[in-house]
C-alpha cells in the first residue's frame, strides 16, 4: 500500500470563478496561473507523493512552458498518465478544505460526484471536510483558501 499527502494553498481572486474538484461554482475562485483548482493540485500532488514522482510543479511549472488558465482536471488527467494510475487500485481519498470564503458542505455532493467520474472510483471512497481559522491568518481573514488530500494506493 502506498500512501500520498498534498496540499495547495491559493489566494481569493475577484477575476476568477472558483473551480474546486473540476466542478464550477459561480463565486469568487482563486489566483494561480492555471484555473487555480487548490483541491486538484492537491489531489495531483498526493497521487505523485504516493507514486514517488516529483511534485506538480516539476509538471506543470507556473511560468510560460504550462498554458495560461489550463483547467486542473487536463493537469489532473496528465498526472494520472504519469502515475500510471491503471496499475493502482485508489482504496480512499481524504480531502480536507480550509477555508472561511464559503461552505464545503453545500458543494460536497456535487465535488465528490465529480471526483468519482474522474478517478472512476465508487463516490463513497471519497470525503470531504471543511475547516476554518476561526478568523485566524490569511485564510480567517479570506484571502486565501488551503486544501489538503491523502489517500491511499494499492497495486491492481
Amino acid at each position: 500500500m502506498l500512501i500520498g499527502h498534498g496540499w495547495d494553498l491559493h489566494q481569493h481572486s475577484e477575476n476568477k470563478t472558483l473551480k474546486l474538484g473540476g466542478v464550477n461554482f459561480g463565486e469568487q475562485g482563486f489566483e494561480g496561473h492555471s484555473d487555480g483548482d487548490i483541491l486538484l493540485h492537491a489531489l495531483c500532488d498526493a497521487l505523485l507523493g504516493a507514486t514517488g514522482k516529483k511534485d506538480l510543479g516539476h509538471y506543470f511549472p507556473s511560468n510560460e512552458s504550462t498554458p495560461k488558465d489550463i483547467p486542473s482536471t487536463d493537469i489532473l488527467s496528465e498526472i494520472l498518465n504519469v502515475v500510471e494510475y491503471e496499475k493502482f487500485i485508489l482504496s480512499n481519498v481524504d480531502i480536507t478544505i480550509i477555508t472561511q470564503k464559503f461552505n464545503v458542505q453545500d458543494k460536497a455532493v456535487k465535488i465528490q460526484n465529480n471526483l468519482s467520474k474522474l478517478l472512476k472510483i465508487p463516490v463513497e471512497k471519497i470525503n470531504i471536510k471543511g475547516k476554518s481559522t476561526d478568523d485566524y491568518g490569511i485564510i480567517g481573514d479570506q484571502k486565501a483558501s488551503l486544501a489538503i488530500v491523502s489517500l491511499l494506493l494499492d497495486n491492481a
